[in-house]
């Protein structure tokens, strides 16, 4: 009993003694933190390797933190080199003075490395990430007028399907394979899967000097995300809860049943045929007196509402210390489309999408030389869909069902239906056919190791790391089909006679389910090292290889072998006084799709740099230039992206039983491909030159660069093989040839007014255009009709020379081989000369829809807490076709709604009798300069062929966005553990200026069939702890 006693008071003295020495260590420390006189607020202070404490400054730039005796604190601030402060004894009026960071040694995140932003001689974008944190479903769809060098295009705005495709500086080749190279912490990643708070940097590297060692990987760009990653300071804790309004404020107007019944009667007329809809029919129309036989459904009213609503949340967590940091993460975004469901309906579906995204980055020190890296991230996304096998039969059938071909449902209970899928009620599309989900998983399970060697030699590094990635896709199927009928009319007691159009089915259920996994293993030396003061040299050896297998493609012994590839690549830099700069590169890379010593290609690239703002002379000759370089670059590129055929050097036989000749079975070997064992790589040469500059004490900064890419030796199948030689298929060869050219920039002006106000305006562009050199084809009849000389998929069609005016026009042009024509038709060129107009005359009439120009310009005005941005975004001309359904009236007859500007006689052609006769104004008709020929009720083989009468125009000009955002940081906040909140109001795509007025510019080649692209409005709230 008197030993534990006395154990017990030992104990107790032991604790008071540490208590008491931990209470002397205990102190306070404040002060301020200044950048010159001016206070920062919003520095981070904390403590070296404790993490869980720390503050930050408020409003005055004053700071208050406990620590203990001999704690080092850190203040960070982004732009400012970090200062610090050990804490010896109580203080209360501590000046923290930071500096800026040294422009010089500002880093830009190029391949495989950082470099220093003076001495890169790459053509990089970079990115503010401050201008991505936008409530998105794909960053992708924020390249586009943001950053120069990409040009993009959004073609539908369904949850799901809204998500922008995107080049970098345009297409360059016509081969299988045009798409920018995307990467992710290094590895390869899926742009759509990432939330963009996670980002760190954002790059977009474009010429062949920054792309070369990529190898094949990066012959048409590379995009570069570098992730969050955590820091040795105290924890730092973001959410983000946003709501966003979808309106759909574009969206075709069309005639109602009288007024399209009214019109079909002209269109008819204006052919010599009798009216559709006697005057008793008419009014029956007009009055609805038999909507089962006449109805009037405007199906855009009954297929979307124009307002619907998605959610976004966001949650990340940062810290660490010296020995280990961590990033961790997790989002959701929910989106619901604009569609009507009946909530009775127990099969209805409305289309929804979701994305759910978790990242975890842990840096461990094991050493004071070697780091290791542990990364994993996924994103699950779920689309829900009606049952109707593609939701664009939904906006197939609101543009081609017209309102007196359907009710919504026929007054005897049935479903109406002309056919199966467009041919289908949008109601019973939307409500009645069941429902779809299909679930996508994307997940990355990634580990490095990085070890200093400076033990060798000083500035060496090398890096190993190896990844496993994984998709794995289920889509399940609950379907019902219910009887379809039409009406055709009524029995003498008023009955409504019907006939069945589709068959009922009962309800069924399928599922399909595939997966993807991809090995990756590289390793990367890297070297850097300053030689006295002039003299700097970086090299960089890299090697990667990698295995990965769809299931769902692995269909034979041959499909079944994994895709693998290999390479090695290297990149030496050298730089004398940040004045002179070289950079040589090389990627040698390794592809399935070559005959055994051919697997290997060897592309090297060399650029050049001159900063001249490095002689004194020009420094005191032209004070106000702060910074001037000029940089040029000329490399090639490999691609062997052919086609999904494996090993396309082979000759594929195949084992057959046959009987020749009438005898016995035999077995027999056939040819079904022929390989083609003298392909090489597909090279581009591309060659670009840049200028950069900053002037005016930092103010003004722009960059501009001029490329043109030449890719030689493209894959194509050979066409000009004639039949009598006797190939099973025809084989690829490099034959085919393209040019691409253009120029991309950007430039910005930042003015500081005073402490509490400061503005940014700032543009960029991006113009790209390609012509063919050489295509694969059969040797046209005229020179005129060779793809070769023009741009990749010009549209041909006819040149439109206006509309006949009268019969003695038509008697002397030349004859149209399109059918019987009338005055009011489409007149058309002899191009050939031979006195008559038909395919020999078809001659390139538009480009491509794809933008040559894109461009975005805007800027911020801060007045103390309130920041007010603003964003324009357009495109030059972008050449669509309108001689489609939905925009021609009565294209097919029965098929298609028509336009409500079709009603206006001005946009119409019709003869003067008939003005007379109907009461229409005389002067307009026979208008020359109608919008649309002369009506027919079906399709008129004569006008609605491709011509230049239906080239439009979809350039605009979009007010893309508006954001205004508050930060509000108050004690009362500090008292709840919350530093500061930021509360956002963000609208996007708020008003166009276009030539096309019907439709979005961006989806004016789809004539109304197409999900509208929708104006949003945000409401974003920021909570940092």
């Amino acid at each position: 009993m008197t030993k534990h006693f006395i154990i017990f008071l030992i104990t107790l003295l032991a604790v008071c003694a540490a208590h008491a020495q931990d209470k002397d260590n205990r102190l306070t420390v404040s002060g301020t933190v200044v950048d010159g006189n001016e206070p920062l607020v919003g520095v981070v202070v904390s403590i070296m390797d404790k993490p869980s404490s720390g503050t930050v400054t408020d409003l005055d730039g004053h700071f208050t933190i406990k620590v203990e005796k001999g704690d080092k604190l850190i203040f960070s601030y982004v732009g400012y080199d970090k200062a610090f402060y050990v804490a010896t004894d109580n203080r209360q009026d501590i000046k923290i003075t930071m500096k800026s960071e040294n422009k010089l040694d500002e880093l830009v995140v190029t391949a495989l490395s950082s470099q220093r932003k003076i001495s890169t001689l790459s053509a990089v974008t970079t990115v503010d990430v401050n201008d991505l944190q936008r409530p998105v479903s794909s960053v992708a769809n924020l390249l586009g007028g943001r950053v120069a060098g990409v040009i993009s295009t959004l073609s539908s705005g369904e949850p799901g399907k809204n998500i922008s495709d995107f080049w970098i500086r345009g297409i360059g080749t016509f081969g299988a394979n045009s798409s920018a190279l995307v990467l992710i912490d290094g590895l390869e990643g899926n742009i759509n899967d990432i939330d963009p708070a996670d980002i760190e940097s954002f790059s977009v590297l474009k010429d062949a000097s920054a792309t070369a060692v990529y190898g094949v990987r990066g012959a048409n760009g590379v995009v570069l995300i570098n992730t969050k990653r955590g820091t040795a300071d105290r924890v730092q804790i973001v959410g983000r809860s946003s709501i966003t309004l979808s309106h759909l404020s574009r969206m075709p107007s069309y005639l109602g049943a009288y007024d399209y019944a009214q019109l079909a009667n002209e269109a008819a007329e204006m052919r010599g045929e009798s009216p559709l809809y006697d005057q008793v029919t008419l009014d029956i129309i007009r009055y609805h007196l038999d909507p089962d036989i006449y109805p009037n459904v405007n199906w855009q009213k009954e297929t979307v509402k124009r307002n619907s609503w998605s959610r976004n949340y966001y949650a990340s967590a940062r810290g660490g210390a010296n020995i280990a940091k961590y990033f961790v993460s997790l989002g959701a975004n929910i989106e619901d489309a604009a569609y009507k469901v009946d909530k009775d309906s127990p099969y209805a579906s409305n289309v929804g999408y979701n994305r759910y995204t978790y990242r975890i980055n842990l840096d461990l020190r094991l050493t004071p030389t070697t780091t290791m890296y542990f990364g994993t991230d996924g994103a699950l996304t779920q689309n829900n869909t009606p049952g109707v096998a593609n939701t664009d039969y939904i906006w197939q059938a609101q543009s081609e069902i017209n309102p007196l071909r359907l009710p919504t449902v026929y007054s005897n209970g049935q479903y109406p239906a002309v056919g199966t899928n467009a041919g289908t009620s949008p109601y019973v599309l939307i409500n009645r056919m069941g429902r779809r989900e299909n679930k996508n998983f994307d997940g990355k399970v990634t580990l490095a190791l990085d070890q200093d060697l400076k033990f060798i030699t000083p500035g060496l590094r090398i890096r190993a790391q190896g990844a496993y990635d994984i998709t794995s896709t289920y889509n399940e199927a609950r379907l019902i089909q219910p009887a379809l009928y039409q009406a055709v009319g009524r029995a003498q007691n008023g009955d409504l006679i019907t006939i069945k159009r589709v068959d009922e089915q009962s309800a069924s259920f399928s599922k399909s389910v595939s997966t993807y996994w991809k090995y990756h293993f590289e390793s990367t030396l890297n070297y850097e090292r300053l030689f006295g003061e002039d003299h700097r040299v970086t090299g960089l050896v890299y090697y990667y290889m990698s295995d990965e297998k769809w299931s769902d493609k692995a269909t034979s012994n041959i499909t079944a072998v994994p895709y693998r590839y290999q390479g090695l690549s290297s990149r030496l830099t050298y730089g004398f006084r940040d004045t002179y700069m070289m950079d040589f590169n090389f990627g040698y890379t390794g592809s399935e799709n070559f005959q055994k010593g051919h697997h290997f290609g060897f592309f090297p690239s060399l650029a050049v740099g001159w900063v001249p703002t490095n002689y004194p002379w020009v420094r005191k000759a032209v004070p106000f230039l702060d910074f001037f370089k000029i940089r040029a670059s000329y490399g090639t590129v490999g691609n062997d992206q052919i086609s999904d055929k494996r090993f396309p050097y082979q000759t594929i036989v195949t084992r057959q039983s046959n009987t020749p000749f009438g005898s016995a079975s035999v077995e027999t070997l056939e040819e079904s491909y022929i390989g083609a064992d003298n392909l090489r790589w597909e090279k581009a040469k591309k060659f670009d030159l840049g200028f950069e500059g900053r002037l005016f004490h930092e103010k003004l900064q722009f960059v501009i660069d001029y490329f043109h890419d030449t890719r030689d030796g493209i894959f194509m199948v050979r066409q000009d093989i004639p039949a009598f030689v006797g190939l099973v298929t025809n084989p690829y060869t490099n034959i085919g040839k393209m040019v691409s050219l253009g120029a991309d920039g950007n430039a910005s002006f930042s003015q500081k007014i005073n402490k509490d106000m400061d503005f940014t305006i700032r543009g960029n562009f991006t113009y790209a255009r390609n012509d063919i050199k050489r295509w694969s084809e059969e040797a046209p009849a005229y020179p005129y009709q060779e793809k070769a000389g023009y741009p990749y998929n010009v549209q041909t069609g006819y040149i439109a020379l206006g509309l006949f005016k009268d019969e003695a026009d038509i008697e002397k042009s030349h004859v149209q081989t399109f059918g019987t024509v009338l005055p009011g038709d489409i007149k058309y060129k002899d191009v050939n000369g031979d006195g008559m107009i038909d395919s020999d005359d078809k001659v390139p009439i538009a480009l491509q829809n794809y933008p040559l120009l894109m461009y975005g310009f805007g800027g911020e005005f801060r007045y103390k807490k309130f920041t007010l941005g603003i964003m324009f975004k357009g495109r030059g001309r972008t050449e669509y076709m309108r001689n489609t359904v939905g925009y021609i009236p009565f294209y097919d007859g029965v098929t298609g709604n028509v336009l409500s500007e079709v009603a206006n006689p001005a946009n119409r052609w019709f003869t003067k009798e008939y003005a007379l006769e109907h009461g229409i104004d005389v002067s307009l008709a026979e208008n020359p300069n109608a919008k649309f020929p002369r009506l027919q009720y079906g399709k008129n083989n004569n006008n609605s062929l491709p011509s230049t009468f239906w080239v439009g125009d979809a350039r605009y000009l979009r007010l893309q966005e508006i954001t205004l955002n508050y930060t509000l940081q108050a004690k009362w906040l500090r008292t709840l553990g919350i530093n500061s909140v930021d509360l956002q109001l963000i609208g996007e795509n708020l008003h166009t200026w276009d030539k096309v007025k019907t439709f979005d510019p961006e989806q004016a080649e789809y004539s109304g069939r197409a999900y509208p692209i929708p104006s949003t409005y945000t409401f974003q709230i920021y909570l940092h702890l």
